[in-house]
């Protein structure tokens, strides 16, 4: 599950995988050892295109379906929406 804490890790390596494993500290790492980085990308770049709204009603539907799974409680939920409506 996704956490405000995950998320905050999440972006401040910029969703990179590859500067994650570089540059993160080990509590970092622990903290996002469970993170399925395909799944939580694909995630994000499903909210971006929400935010634009490039995506049909019923997807649309999907996306903050897949939203309130992934994300612990509500607040990391929305702070999640937040973040993606700024990129």
């Amino acid at each position: 599950m996704l956490t405000v804490a995950k998320l905050a890790v999440l972006i401040k390596y910029r969703w990179d995988n590859h500067l994650f494993k570089k540059q993160a500290s080990a509590q970092e790492k622990e903290l996002l050892a469970d993170i399925d980085w395909y799944d939580i990308s694909e995630l994000l770049q499903d909210l971006k295109l929400y935010h634009k709204n490039l995506v049909a009603a019923e997807y649309a539907k999907k996306i903050l379906a897949d939203l309130r799974q992934t994300c612990a409680d509500d607040e990391t939920a929305q702070t999640l929406l937040g973040y993606a409506s700024t990129l």
